[in-house]
């Protein structure tokens, strides 16, 4: 299963989505960064999340997919328990 980390961009905010398979599921939401939104823009797999390699250019970025992993752990666990 390929996990894909979506943005959607209203009123000056980022909203977050896991999109897995069929279902896309809502994460959390921040205020617009531009940085944020040039990197997740056209979506990202969660495994481009873990390659991730520019540490400390972004602090935003940088804050942004450290917590990624938490949201995505949260979601799944109460959206597919059976």
């Amino acid at each position: 299963m390929k996990n894909r980390i979506e943005i959607t961009k209203k009123n000056d905010q980022l909203n977050f989505y896991l999109v897995t398979g069929e279902k896309k599921i809502y994460l959390f939401s921040q205020e617009y960064s531009k940085g944020v939104y040039h990197f997740f823009q056209s979506g990202r797999s969660e495994s481009e999340l873990h390659k991730y390699k520019l540490w400390r250019k972004n602090p935003r970025l940088d804050k942004t997919i450290e917590k990624i992993p938490m949201y995505v752990r949260y979601a799944l666990k109460e959206n597919f328990a059976a």
